[in-house]
């Protein structure tokens, strides 16, 4: 046989080993990979899950991958109302918070960490300009918790120079118990009052703490109204909710709909809690080669520059760096105060969480 003859023979050879193998790896049932994720990234993770699947991914050289999501909330993780066991639980977790994998880890969820952090975004205070030009005495006080409280404790608009059909102040936040947003807030507002970005002693559990903070959460009209997503409610009009302070990204996903109410005033706290969305994987006994090999892949894509230059049209910030001023939402929210390089002020850092807890409960029996 000549030479020639034997490279053709030897190529196609090596081609029919190569694509049997692709056929046999197409034709074994695909590792499921289920992924957690807080409300406030699902939809920047589902496009990016779905995408990835598209690539038909194989984990090792042998194992095809899919990867699934579930919308799980941070509280229901660390609180327990998700009973995550040995035998039912997911292979991984993007939290909203690192704050939320720590109390995990606390309580016996066997988390090893991939990414401290996959997407950011901060507490920004809000409200309708009307509103926030009588809270803020005209702009000569910043809209922050001082100002907020004080208003809170009036109750009315008429006592502290608003207009008396408003009525009553209209205050907004995701509830305590239930979302991550609305603990960032509880966390903000002690640090602000005891202006610190630590908690010792009875901090959170202080008289004049709680006295202080008490008409705030009593200015939230109905939590059960606002539902899952408090600032699409906001932007229902006036008559829902006023003043505000939510997760950045659910300002600016909404922020269209408010301003066509009338304009809208933001601000950054001085005592922040940024939510950083931490990758972590569920690593006890069990888990397997591929199960890790298979996170590892997921989160090499959600950081790849293609995912993460994605972020900024679900109102998150990057991991590393901050959003393009071309970028739609963020240009957007310009006029209103969003800034595509904030002061973050100082981070408020987690109390313990039975501490927490407590403050939680307390809340939910003030509202």
């Amino acid at each position: 046989m000549r030479r020639g003859s034997i490279f053709v023979v030897i190529f196609i050879l090596v081609a029919a080993v190569v694509i049997g193998a692709s056929q046999f790896l197409r034709s074994q049932p695909a590792l499921e990979i289920t992924v957690a994720v807080d409300p406030l990234a699902r939809d920047w993770v589902q496009q990016a899950i779905t995408s990835l699947n598209a690539t038909e991914p194989i984990v090792n050289a042998t194992r095809r991958v899919q990867f699934k999501l579930l919308a799980v909330d941070d509280l229901d993780v660390w609180q327990g109302q998700q009973a995550w066991t040995p035998e039912n639980h997911p292979d991984a977790w993007i939290a909203a918070s690192s704050l939320s994998v720590q109390y995990a880890v606390e309580n016996g969820l066997p988390l090893a960490e991939v990414a401290d952090s996959l997407a950011r975004t901060p507490l920004v205070w809000g409200g309708y300009a009307s509103r926030v030009e009588v809270v803020t005495q005209g702009g000569t006080k910043p809209l922050d918790w001082e100002a907020v409280a004080e208003a809170a404790a009036a109750e009315a608009w008429s006592n502290i120079g608003g207009e008396a059909s408003w009525q009553f102040i209209k205050l907004g936040f995701a509830q305590p118990q239930r979302k991550i947003g609305g603990v960032a807030v509880l966390l903000s507002g002690a640090a602000a009052f005891n202006q610190t970005t630590t908690f010792t002693g009875n901090a959170l559990n202080a008289a004049p703490f709680r006295e202080w903070m008490r008409p705030v959460i009593q200015a939230v009209p109905n939590f059960a109204t606002l539902g899952s997503d408090p600032a699409a409610t906001m932007a229902r009009g006036t008559s829902t909710v006023e003043i505000a302070l939510f997760p950045e990204a659910q300002w600016l996903l909404n922020l269209r709909g408010m301003t066509g109410n009338e304009p809208v005033v933001l601000n950054y706290p001085a005592y922040q809690v940024v939510l950083d969305f931490p990758l972590n994987r569920w690593n006890d006994a069990l888990t397997t080669d591929e199960q890790r090999a298979a996170v590892e892949s997921l989160h090499a894509w959600l950081t790849n520059d293609a995912q993460q230059a994605l972020l900024g049209s679900f109102g998150l910030r990057p991991a590393v760096g901050e959003p393009a001023q071309t970028e739609p939402l963020f240009a957007a929210g310009l006029a209103s105060g969003i800034l595509l390089a904030p002061d973050y002020g100082q981070t408020v850092q987690p109390p313990a969480r039975t501490e927490l807890q407590g403050l939680i409960q307390w809340a939910a029996s003030n509202q």
